[in-house]
């Protein structure tokens, strides 16, 4: 049966002029109602204090209709068969279907677009333990665009028969339903969760991309970054250059992400190191010659074979479910450094334009911190290059001195330091040992490192004492106005005399191994660093019998932060050294009893042993 709709409210009217007909009315939707149930229905509408006063009118049903008819949310009466007896024409126009086509027909008869099941299991509730509850409700109705998704907040209550109201048999008559709907709400809140997600993963990803000096770890932390959350794969590309083959775009491949269910990828698409040579047209090579976002949903098997790297790679991605892709370019300014390929598969949706822009930020970001980890590991690689071309050939010693040399450099994520060793051969059969350590770090110290080398080489070779070295070292010095200070230790041993003199510029204690008897740090007298300006430096001199044997080492082997330089030393004396095993041997047990291949320095150690 139709509702009644009526299409303006009846005046009040006053008890003393005489009573009208009453105009014909359409049928009551409210006629599963009794006379009694509908004047409690509609008592029940008007609680609290103003209740008495209010009565007389609200027992007035077209007041009671005005009300409904006029509400400001969707107003729906079912029965207990979940079919609709009244709604009122908020309802109507939220759900696009006029009132009189929802009466007698069932929710999913009248808005299939949501999830009925879910709506019904919760009004069915209702009616069978009397709780009222809400419920949230999404999907789409005829009055919205097609396929645009909506919010509604639904309120529902059972409606009992007044005679058995409040008790444990109380009779169900229906449930009435208030609908609110919350779609604008709703949509401010996905965007602002959209935008709270994209300035965390921009802070993520300043923090783990940007502060990393190592162009792998870099490109593995971006990749990372977007799988889960915004790919269930993800490769990033940096060009590589090949004069060989200048016209032919290249890039290598750095890292790999992708959720567990596409774990073989990497086989199939290709593992890091791999070369990767696109093909010319496909998306990968416009995305890098053209420096634009390439985004293919759901590509046909001809589009994929055009546009894939590699036109035989239709079969893998179909194999790994990889329905849409997206390809990113990597830049730095204007400079095209390589590209983030991203893949979405199985159940993932197709890539939409806000996930391309969010995708086109990070790499934004990304790319000037490959670029800088790639500036520095070239520059790593070649101070480290020169510094070891540099320590490769110290002069030999005398027979009678035996030494061992160790280099090792700092951790990618340092630069190259100015340490370095020498051992110079002199008359007599006199053997001058050399440890010293330029401040700082870089091509600079390295280069610094050489000047100072060479400068000390050269006055050893002028039969100087250790302390004369020293001091006329720092006479050149001075005058040359270097940029850069320098620690150095210096110890010449005679094997004739069995002794060594010692002179120190600012360095750190050798350690004296004797047999049969306990390491110890010499304690020395101690000048300024070379370059400081200072100079007046003294020497002096202790016994050094065959078998005995001197550790000169840079800082790098014992500073720590956070530790304490004396507790450090305390630790290198304590260490198990023999005097009487391989020097390479002691070597290796300093390095590996102090941690020092985790330090923050390069080391250079020099150990020096008198033949028996």
């Amino acid at each position: 049966m139709a509702p009644d709709q009526p299409n303006s409210p009846d005046p009040a009217r006053s008890p003393d002029p005489p009573r009208s007909p009453d105009p014909p009315r359409s049928p009551d939707p409210l006629a599963f109602l009794s006379g009694r149930e509908t004047e409690q229905l509609l008592d029940a509408l008007a609680p609290g204090p103003d209740g008495p006063i209010l009565a007389p009118l609200l027992t007035d049903y077209r007041l009671i209709r005005q009300i409904l008819d006029r509400a400001g949310l969707g107003i729906a009466i079912l029965d207990t068969q979940l079919r609709y007896r009244y709604v009122n024409q908020t309802l109507a126009e939220i759900n696009g279907v006029p009132a009189t086509e929802h009466t007698g027909r069932r929710i999913a008869e009248v808005v299939p677009g949501i999830d009925v099941a879910a709506a019904e299991k919760t009004l069915r509730a209702v009616l069978t333990d009397g709780l009222p509850r809400s419920h949230t409700v999404e999907g789409t109705t005829a009055s919205g665009p097609a396929g645009e998704l909506r919010w509604w907040h639904n309120s529902y209550y059972r409606l009992d028969d007044p005679d058995s109201a409040g008790t444990p048999s109380s009779t169900p008559l229906g449930v009435v339903a208030m609908v609110l709907e919350i779609t604008e709400d709703r949509r401010i809140r996905q965007a602002l969760d959209r935008a709270r997600t994209r300035l965390a993963l921009l802070d993520e990803a300043a923090t783990r991309i940007t502060t990393t000096l190592d162009v792998e770890q870099a490109a593995k932390e971006l990749t990372r970054l977007l799988v889960p959350r915004l790919a269930d794969a993800a490769v990033v590309d940096i060009l590589e250059l090949d004069p060989h083959r200048a016209a032919e775009l290249m890039l290598r491949r750095l890292a790999l992400s992708t959720t567990p269910e596409l774990i073989r990828a990497g086989r199939y698409v290709g593992a890091p190191g791999t070369l990767v040579r696109p093909q010319a047209g496909s998306s990968l090579a416009r995305c890098v010659i053209e420096r634009v976002p390439v985004v293919l949903n759901h590509p046909t098997d001809e589009e994929i074979r055009q546009t894939a790297a590699h036109p035989q790679r239709l079969t893998w991605y179909r194999r790994l479910g990889l329905h849409s892709a997206a390809f990113i370019p990597l830049t730095v300014g204007s400079t095209v450094i390589g590209a983030v390929t991203l893949g979405r598969a199985g159940a993932s949706p197709e890539f939409t334009p806000d996930d391309v822009a969010l995708m086109v930020e990070l790499a934004d970001r990304a790319g000037p911190g490959i670029n800088n980890a790639q500036r520095y590991a070239h520059e790593h690689e070649s101070a480290l290059a020169l510094q070891r071309a540099l320590l490769a050939e110290p002069m030999t010693p005398h027979p009678n001195v035996e030494c061992a040399l160790r280099y090792l450099p700092a951790g990618a994520s340092a630069e190259v330091g100015g340490d370095w060793y020498d051992t110079v051969a002199l008359p007599g059969g006199r053997t001058l040992l050399v440890v010293g350590d330029v401040m700082g770090h870089g091509l600079d110290a390295a280069a610094a490192m050489s000047e100072y080398r060479s400068l000390v080489r050269a006055l050893a070779l002028q039969r100087r004492s250790p302390a004369g070295i020293l001091n006329e070292a720092e006479r050149i010095v001075e005058a040359l106005a270097p940029e850069r200070v320098a620690t150095c230790l210096l110890a010449l041993v005679d094997p004739v005399q069995q002794r060594a003199t010692f002179a120190n510029a600012g360095h750190l204690p050798p350690l004296h191994l004797r047999p049969k008897a306990h390491s110890h740090l010499l304690d020395l007298p101690v000048g300024p660093p070379l370059g400081a300006g200072l100079g007046d430096y003294q020497q002096l001199t202790v016994p050094f019998a065959p078998g005995t044997v001197l550790l000169l080492y840079t800082d790098g082997l014992i500073e720590r932060r956070g530790t304490d330089i004396e507790e450090s030393l305390r630790a290198l004396r304590d260490l198990p050294l023999d005097p009487a095993a391989p020097l390479e041997h002691l070597i290796d047990t300093a390095l590996t009893g102090l941690a020092a291949g985790h330090g923050e320095d390069d080391v250079a150690l020099l150990a020096a042993r008198l033949a028996l």
